[in-house]
């Protein structure tokens, strides 16, 4: 699905030189997770594929040193960049650099908040607040039929200050809330908790939880990603909570480990979120050097699904990370 809305025209890229190679720089955020990895292998080989030289940085969860390395491709005179970056805020100063150096960036996976968007040509990536209605929907037919219950759900959610904690958060309390006027059951969140996106501070998290004695009433575990979500299982692997059955658990990203959760009963719903935004950063650069700016949407949103413990596992298409 494209959303389309216009943007500020430009001309496409023409080489001195012809047969001179297209150099695109690539600064990813990091490499926490196995999605991660895939994401940048998929950017990276789809690049590759088409010809052009790949200039690739990572960042490694700092935003000062993704700065750099931006600014490096703009030093470097790179034809475009495309950059994933660590949190929404902070990118305006080095994106008026590239707008002045004349190098169209691509935003990739989580957004940026600027002031003007014209600094940026296009955002590639999820829908992640549709992600959040996809795990809400889930959680509300569930327990559909179960009138006058209350559902308590413990949210465990990503890094703060960035989209997909921001809209996953907001999608899913949207559709619990729109879904209780209709089947009069209260799915309400009781506590939010942060574990950065990352394994280990899923668990810690978590085992604190245990610790002060608040997971005896929880029904459900909304868990912004994967990787929080194997800490979270390590964690109740200390207790009596058989997960998939006590707890119902719903998680976003689709990672072969999960899906083999999915399929032990241990998980519920696996919410997908795409890393394969190769194809489309790779058609969004060549569509621009053909036709210049006015030929690109704002928003390229990948394509997603869901996978949950009722449905037929031979259906799950292989997982490449």
């Amino acid at each position: 699905m494209i959303c389309l809305s216009g943007c500020a025209s430009s001309k496409p890229v023409e080489s001195e030189n012809a047969t001179q190679s297209i150099v695109i720089g690539f600064s990813q955020s990091g490499t926490e997770s196995s999605w991660r990895k895939r994401h940048t292998e998929s950017i990276r080989t789809e690049l590759e594929k088409e010809g052009y030289e790949v200039l690739y940085r990572n960042g490694y969860m700092n935003q000062d040193r993704q700065i750099q390395d931006i600014r490096s491709f703009i030093v470097y005179q790179v034809d475009a960049i495309v950059f994933t970056p660590l949190q929404e805020d902070g990118w305006e100063a080095i994106l008026e650099e590239a707008a002045q150096a004349g190098i169209p960036v691509f935003v990739v996976d989580r957004h940026v908040s600027v002031n003007d968007s014209s600094l940026f040509l296009t955002h590639i990536g999820p829908s992640f607040k549709a992600e959040g209605n996809r795990a809400g929907l889930y959680v509300s037919n569930y327990f559909r039929g179960q009138s006058n219950t209350t559902i308590n759900v413990l949210e465990l959610t990503g890094l703060d200050n960035t989209s997909p904690t921001q809209l996953r958060s907001e999608g899913f309390r949207e559709t619990i809330q729109r879904d209780l006027a209709q089947n009069n059951v209260t799915i309400q969140v009781q506590d939010a908790i942060g574990g950065d996106f990352i394994r280990r501070k899923g668990k810690e998290v978590i085992e604190t939880y245990i610790k002060e004695g608040k997971m005896a009433s929880i029904d459900v575990l909304f868990s912004h990603n994967d990787e929080m979500t194997i800490g979270a299982l390590e964690a109740l692997e200390e207790t009596d909570i058989v997960p998939g059955k006590d707890l119902i658990i719903v998680t976003i990203d689709a990672q072969k480990e999960m899906i083999d959760n999915l399929k032990k009963g241990l998980v519920n719903c696996v919410v997908e979120c795409n890393p394969e935004a190769g194809v489309f950063v790779k058609n969004a650069i060549n569509r621009y050097l053909k036709r210049g700016a006015d030929a690109i949407p704002k928003e390229i949103y990948v394509h997603e699904t869901v996978f949950s413990s009722d449905m037929d596992f031979s259906q799950i298409p292989p997982r490449n990370y």
